[in-house]
């Protein structure tokens, strides 16, 4: 009986190793895959890895390669689970808010780098990106009034990150005074809130379901 129980016992522990190594080798697979910008073999290997081990760290990679190979909404729903982790919620809110503003989903990008920057005031990657979604916004709404120029903006850009697949989003270069003007800048986030409630009272709102 005991011999038993110890085989049992070892071969459970033989599973996980296996599990764990497995995992690991897919993961520095779709790592090295990202880097060299095989976005869709990336995701490929994250999705293998995440199979095997259905983990926070897992899911925040899946999604964060599936975005950067243009599946915007499925990576953004990969990454909402990624958010059960609290180490992962900006990171992975960060680059949610990035693959909605790249689909033009301007609502959903404004809200998830709104509370990027409540958690990280100086994150010049996150008030830069927000910058671009209100102004896209203003130049959508214009559009739509029968005036306005088309927005040409910087689109978000890819970073390298050690251990782990990297957010969307270019190094910033300067942040200098970052939490001043976040601070400036949800302000006017606020505003513009008050502002779009006002206009719903007055039956004006706009439908801006896009799916997230």
């Amino acid at each position: 009986m005991i011999a038993i129980l110890l085989l049992i016992t070892w071969t459970g522990l033989w599973q996980k190793l296996t599990q764990a190594t497995s995992s690991y080798a897919a993961t520095s697979r779709g790592i090295a895959e990202y880097a060299k910008q095989e976005y869709r073999k990336a995701a490929k290997s994250f999705a293998d890895a995440e199979a095997i081990r259905h983990t926070p760290p897992a899911q925040f990679n899946l999604g964060t390669a599936q975005v950067a190979a243009g599946e915007l909404e499925k990576g953004s729903k990969t990454l909402s689970n990624a958010m059960r982790d609290p180490k992962l919620r900006a990171d992975a809110l960060y680059n949610r808010g990035t693959s909605a503003l790249a689909a033009n989903a301007f609502d959903a990008a404004i809200r998830d780098l709104k509370d990027v920057l409540r958690m990280r005031p100086e994150d010049a990657q996150a008030k830069r990106n927000l910058e671009i979604a209100l102004r896209k916004k203003a130049e959508s709404q214009q559009q739509q009034n029968g005036g306005g120029r088309q927005p040409n903006p910087k689109g978000p850009q890819q970073n390298q990150q050690q251990n782990r697949a990297p957010a969307p989003g270019e190094k910033p270069s300067n942040q200098q005074n970052g939490q001043t003007s976040a601070e400036a800048l949800l302000r006017a986030v606020q505003q513009q809130e008050q502002e779009e409630l006002s206009r719903m009272r007055r039956g004006k709102a706009e439908n801006a379901g896009v799916g997230w």
